[in-house]
């Protein structure tokens, strides 16, 4: 007799294979067969053992596999945009303080230089603007030689008239600070839509108005006399937005510093 798992001789009387352990049993007509009671995984490993051995493992189910695949997908979509919002909120609260040109003012990082010379109605020292999706901020400053052109003058001894001229000109620096800002804002208030005083006081003027000229931007501007140099300062939005920038566009004026 052969046993029918390994097919190895086996003995008569014999209960179990001693090739391969199977238990075998004698039918009535003397035919050997297996022990029914044996799993199919035992069937299985005693088969391989015959081609040297062959390890079996049982695959378990993950946490995901009773999801849906959509839904998986959902909670990932959902995750990136979760984290991209937390990285913009922080990003959007970090400050960045710039020291230039005889001044001081802290802007928000994400506010990168452009080019606009909108606010340079004069031929200026500097003019320089940074930007981001929401605000603008720009400055200008002015030599004095730019709106009293007369003290940039260099009289002859025997030249009467220019030193009058010149003289004219140092009389008007010593009341520029109330001139200037006196003169900008009669002017203004003729000029620039729904124009708003804020402050005109010791060469200082501070005001908001409307810019309609190319599209619809809500301005709050700063101007200011130093000694002989005019800055001009000017924040920027889109009207729409005024009220949910207003906090942003205070804190740069409050975080400005003029060296004096």
């Amino acid at each position: 007799m052969v046993c029918k798992t390994c097919g190895a001789v086996i003995n008569d009387g014999d209960k179990i294979c001693n090739n391969c352990g199977d238990t075998i049993r004698v039918d009535v007509d003397n035919k050997v067969s297996l022990n029914k009671g044996i799993t199919p995984q035992d069937q299985f490993r005693q088969k391989a053992e015959q081609f040297g051995g062959i390890t079996v493992k049982e695959r378990r189910g993950t946490i995901f596999a009773s999801i849906d695949p959509k839904m998986i997908s959902c909670i990932l979509i959902a995750l990136a945009l979760a984290i991209f919002t937390l990285v913009f909120f922080i990003y959007d609260r970090k400050r960045t303080t710039i020291k230039v040109d005889g001044f001081e003012a802290t802007l928000p990082a994400s506010m990168r230089e452009v080019d606009d010379f909108t606010f340079e109605v004069l031929r200026s020292e500097k003019c320089r603007s940074f930007a981001n999706t929401d605000i603008e901020f720009t400055y200008v400053i002015y030599d004095v030689t730019t709106l009293i052109p007369e003290l940039g003058m260099t009289p002859a001894s025997n030249d009467v008239d220019a030193l009058m001229e010149y003289y004219d000109g140092k009389d008007k620096l010593v009341t520029l600070k109330t001139d200037f800002a006196d003169g900008l804002d009669e002017t203004f208030t003729e000029q620039l839509k729904d124009y708003e005083l804020i402050e005109n006081k010791n060469g200082v003027l501070k005001f908001t108005y409307n810019d309609t000229a190319m599209t619809n931007n809500y301005v709050e501007m700063h101007i200011e006399v130093v000694d002989e140099k005019v800055y001009q300062f000017s924040v920027l939005c889109s009207s729409e937005r005024k009220d949910k920038m207003k906090n942003q566009m205070d804190d740069i004026y409050k975080s400005l510093k003029i060296d004096k």
